[in-house]
């Protein structure tokens, strides 16, 4: 608009000029155009006005022409844009059933978006709508054509990659994200899912290495995968070798390691499941010396010993200093338990389960009262367990 408006301004001063520079020297001047027994004459300003007024007709000629052969070229161009806003009411309608539950139709609504440029949005969405109505083949063929798209390829693989873990195809899984682009390799979700399939596969020396660096990523998950590796590398030496073997393992590794938790626990664990209890509540109490840990202080009820004096000892140290924590009472019960002391462990998960009740140490309760053959007692405790969430 801006370059009309000169050019008009433009114009009307060049026909200003033309007017008032003749009258100033005094001669209009004319020209003269013979052709044939056609003669013309005019001034040079009528003759300026007329190349004037024929420059603006023949550019609304051409602009009129310019526009009706664009319909005309352009009338196939209709017909695909009514398709892509059919296509476009399909891709938002397919979502909105998808929220309403309504699965067949968002199904069929993203059927109609196949030939649409929604950069591989529409195949994602349609894969979820197979996975709620159990058609995982279907999904499987959606996403495959959704990571053809660049920036659905890293989702669909992800899907693809938790869809292969669910069906036991951890191998697939693995192979899967080692084949991502390299920009991808730190991503948060693909970190998880390669830090389990390498667990599920078993292959804990490259797990271990690799878990340092991923730590930043998997926060709180860190320490349980660090049990995992500690546990599994473990169980192959106790299994191949004997649990002697595993406490001479225990000593040769890295005080780092040693003096991580993870490792700890996976360690007690594994002294547990060999039988080893003794060496189990040497290890928990002199580890917690200076306090409970959270995780080794609950391994502390899996201890069968006839004699836990040690265990015992250090629950009723940390019981004088506070004498309101109900876990202190319910582990020395759940101890006292296991070694047949039915005195001491009935008092101490009284104790608890006055300070808060629970459901586990009821039943503990109930379990020593039928030692005793009070099946009274056992009964009405085991009816109050049943109201305790």
């Amino acid at each position: 608009m801006k370059w009309l408006i000169i050019a008009g301004v433009s114009i009307c001063l060049l026909l200003a000029a033309m007017i008032v520079a003749p009258e100033v020297i005094g001669d209009k001047g004319y020209v003269l155009i013979a052709m044939g027994t056609l003669t013309v004459e005019m001034t040079v300003i009528s003759l300026c006005i007329s190349l004037i007024v024929a420059a603006v007709l023949l550019y609304i000629l051409r602009y009129l022409f310019n526009r009706i052969w664009s319909v005309l070229r352009g009338s196939h161009h209709w017909f695909g844009s009514w398709g892509r806003r059919k296509r476009q009411r399909a891709f938002y309608r397919g979502f909105h059933a998808l929220a309403e539950g309504e699965l067949k139709e968002a199904k069929a609504s993203f059927n109609n978006t196949t030939e649409g440029d929604f950069d591989g949005v529409n195949y994602l969405a349609a894969a979820q709508v197979a996975r709620h109505l159990d058609e995982k083949e279907r999904m499987r063929g959606l996403l495959e054509q959704a990571s053809e798209y660049r920036h659905a390829r890293l989702a669909a693989e992800l899907v693809l990659t938790r869809l292969d873990l669910e069906e036991g195809k951890d191998e697939s899984a693995l192979k899967r994200l080692e084949g991502l682009e390299p920009k991808h390799a730190k991503h948060p979700q693909v970190i998880k899912l390669k830090t389990e399939a390498l667990a599920r596969l078993g292959h804990w020396q490259e797990l271990q290495t690799q878990l340092p660096h991923w730590k930043p990523v998997l926060k709180d998950d860190y320490v349980v995968w660090a049990q995992q590796i500690a546990k599994g590398k473990f169980a192959e030496i106790a299994s191949k070798h004997g649990a002697t073997e595993l406490k001479s393992h225990w000593e040769t590794l890295p005080r780092k390691l040693r003096n991580d938790d993870a490792y700890r626990c996976a360690y007690v664990r594994q002294l547990l499941e060999q039988g080893m209890h003794q060496d189990a509540q040497a290890r928990l109490v002199e580890w917690q010396q200076k306090g409970p840990n959270k995780f080794l202080f609950p391994l502390m009820k899996e201890l069968y010993l006839p004699n836990p004096s040690a265990s015992v000892k250090l629950l009723e140290e940390w019981i004088k200093q506070d004498d309101t924590n109900a876990s202190y009472y319910s582990t020395l019960g759940h101890i006292a338990y296991n070694a047949g002391d039915d005195v001491l462990a009935e008092k101490a998960l009284m104790k608890s389960v006055k300070l808060s009740e629970n459901k586990e140490d009821l039943l503990m309760l109930a379990k020593i009262s039928e030692r005793r053959d009070d099946k009274v007692q056992a009964l009405s405790l085991y009816k109050q367990s049943f109201s305790v969430n």
